[in-house]
């Protein structure tokens, strides 16, 4: 029988499997809710942006929320607005609604990632990076299947609002058991040296370099996620359960990432480490860019983006919860907000690159953000060594 730890963990795991599934099949869903909603398919990806600043807004209010109640109860309320906001997907006749939509989902999505992150941080001080890679292998476990359920219903021809809707259904059914499930709270004494607030520790060149990687990474991965669906099907002439199955690819490299990283987290230095996994991802989109339709090697690039990318995010969640570990919450709010300004940004970016430039203008996007995200990382152990 599982601990009331355990259970809350799963659930933890749960939630954030249901934010990887949306990002995974969101993109590929996106020429449908085009059509349907009779939409140029650049007004289509504002949903991806119009999520993107919910979650901004969510992760800076949920960060000063979980300085005073526990994880578990911001992940409830999480859960509820997914829930609203998918179901919304399923019923927006038109762009208005389904902005509405994108944004209540941005806003469960910000609850989630410092609910979560805090929880196994909580439990986890003396593995960070490893622990969090496990846990942020769960989201991308979830993409990779986000685009297997398009593939599913493209093949069964089940329109996107069926598959929206039965993801409404199964976040109301994990809100619900976590809102039955007795709390278990961990709490840290103050050690010296940790900030004093929110003032105290922006003022730290840390958080400035951490909240630059994330806003880099997080706008590339979501750009990438959102846009390789019909990059592949214009640069690769790929049909759309084959480009659909790229998606899939792209996310299961995430996922190997990460677990890799669980592996490795504890045993290199967390800046080198984000460097060369950084540095792999951009030689693999520069391979993509120049040979689009190479089958194998284009396959394998694809594969080697997301692998790449997999360690960047929990590194540095790792990074700075190891130098303000009674104030997780907080500082998570701070660089993931970072990373929600790059995902409202980098898709924009990049849908009107793919609609007004290329289909190749649209991942040099990414290559470009991709090549700073490795250079800032060396930073990391220059401007604050003790943690790292």
């Amino acid at each position: 029988m599982l601990s009331r730890e355990g259970t809350i963990t799963r659930l933890a795991y749960s939630c954030l499997l249901m934010v990887g599934i949306n990002s995974g099949w969101l993109g590929p869903f996106l020429p449908q809710i085009s059509r349907t909603a009779h939409l140029p398919i650049e007004r289509a990806g504002l949903i991806v942006s119009a999520s993107a600043a919910g979650y901004f807004i969510s992760v800076l209010i949920a960060g000063e929320i979980n300085q005073s109640l526990s994880a578990q109860k911001i992940l409830v309320g999480a859960m509820v607005l997914f829930t609203a906001g998918l179901a919304g997907l399923a019923v927006a006749p038109g762009l208005a609604g389904l902005l509405s939509a994108g944004f209540l989902i941005g806003l469960a999505n910000g609850g989630i990632d410092i609910g979560a992150n805090a929880l196994i941080v909580e439990l986890n001080r003396e593995r960070l990076a490893s622990a969090l890679n496990y846990l942020h292998v769960l989201f991308g476990v979830g993409a990779l299947l986000g685009p297997l359920i398009v593939s599913a219903a493209f093949a069964s021809r089940v329109p996107y609002w069926w598959v929206f809707g039965g993801g409404a259904m199964v976040c109301a059914a994990i809100g619900l058991r976590l809102g039955t499930t007795p709390a278990h709270e961990v709490r840290t004494a103050p050690a010296p040296g940790d900030g004093k607030g929110l003032i105290s520790m922006l003022s730290r060149p840390l958080i400035w370099a951490i909240s630059a990687v994330m806003f880099l990474y997080v706008g590339a991965e979501i750009g990438i996620g959102a846009w390789l669906f019909l990059y592949l099907r214009t640069a690769s002439a790929l049909g759309p359960m084959l480009a659909s199955s790229g998606v899939s690819l792209y996310w299961l490299g995430l996922v190997c990432g990460r677990a890799f990283g669980g592996r490795l987290g504890h045993r290199i230095a967390l800046p080198r480490f984000t460097m060369l996994s950084s540095a792999l991802s951009a030689v693999a989109l520069l391979i993509l860019i120049a040979v689009p339709t190479a089958g194998v090697l284009a396959a394998t690039s694809i594969f080697l983006i997301g692998f790449g990318y997999g360690p960047v995010f929990p590194n540095m969640i790792a990074v700075g919860a190891a130098r303000f570990p009674t104030e997780v919450g907080r500082m998570t709010s701070i660089v993931v907000a970072a990373g929600a300004l790059g995902a409202i940004l980098a898709p924009w970016i990049m849908g009107h690159a793919i609609a007004d430039i290329s289909p190749r203008a649209s991942m040099e996007v990414a290559l470009a953000a991709t090549l700073a995200m490795a250079a800032l990382a060396l930073s990391l152990r220059t401007l604050d060594p003790s943690p790292l």
